[in-house]
């Protein structure tokens, strides 16, 4: 197996990677994207057992993942996993600068196309999520997702040049996240493009994770307020 892994092509490695890490998340897109075309996508509802599966398999994962890693050689410090003070405080203001963009393509697509945000979307309902996962469910999930999403996509495609890689970087999380309709377009395709630049530039991974724990906190306790 190791020799295996070891001995994988460039290409054939980063296939492997995303397979394993969002080969549940591409399948669940596609029924959600197919949904949305025809009309009979259904809202995801997060409960305790969809979190606590959510946060098992996503540690498991990324164990796997570094031990890929570890097999292969990979520089981890290369992907910029600092954390210090000064990276906290620059995902706080990337979270300041993400809500404001947000704002603005909200904004934007009110005047463009009035009622579309509102239009059918499917989402996410709360569903008896507990403050305990939902805790851990908004640490993890952005480590996971940045790491390898931002970090390891970004670095692998580097050598096409910025905008492929953080276009694709990008667009796949916009991917991942149809099941949130329009918004994944409206919201999550921004968000996926200021994260992929901000990291082009700095290289730094703390700043990311911090502005994304920040929004998945916003997100859970609006569902948990909207369900109250």
């Amino acid at each position: 197996m190791k020799s295996f892994i070891r001995n994988l092509s460039a290409p054939t490695e980063f296939l492997l990677v995303v397979l394993v890490c969002f080969g549940w998340g591409i399948l669940g897109s596609m029924r959600q994207f197919v949904g949305h075309l025809t009309h009979t996508a259904q809202p995801e509802h997060l409960t305790n057992a969809v979190a606590l599966r959510i946060f098992v398999m996503q540690l498991l994962v990324l164990a796997f993942v570094f031990w890929i890693g570890r097999i292969r050689g990979w520089p981890l410090a290369s992907l910029g996993t600092r954390i210090s003070w000064k990276d906290t405080a620059a995902g706080v203001l990337l979270y300041i600068i993400t809500v404001a963009a947000w704002i603005c393509c909200i904004v934007l697509t009110n005047i463009i196309a009035p009622g579309l945000r509102s239009s059918g979307e499917a989402g996410v309902k709360f569903g008896g999520l507990g403050l305990p996962l939902a805790l851990l469910l908004c640490l993890v999930n952005p480590i996971y997702e940045e790491v390898i999403g931002t970090g390891y996509f970004i670095l692998t495609l580097k050598r096409y040049g910025m905008w492929p890689a953080v276009l694709a970087s990008a667009l796949f999380r916009t991917f991942l996240h149809s099941y949130r309709g329009i918004d994944a377009i409206v919201l999550v395709l921004p968000m996926g493009l200021i994260f992929g630049f901000v990291y082009w530039r700095w290289r730094q991974l703390w700043p990311l994770v911090v502005a994304h724990i920040l929004i998945d906190l916003w997100v859970i306790y609006d569902l948990m307020h909207a369900a109250s």
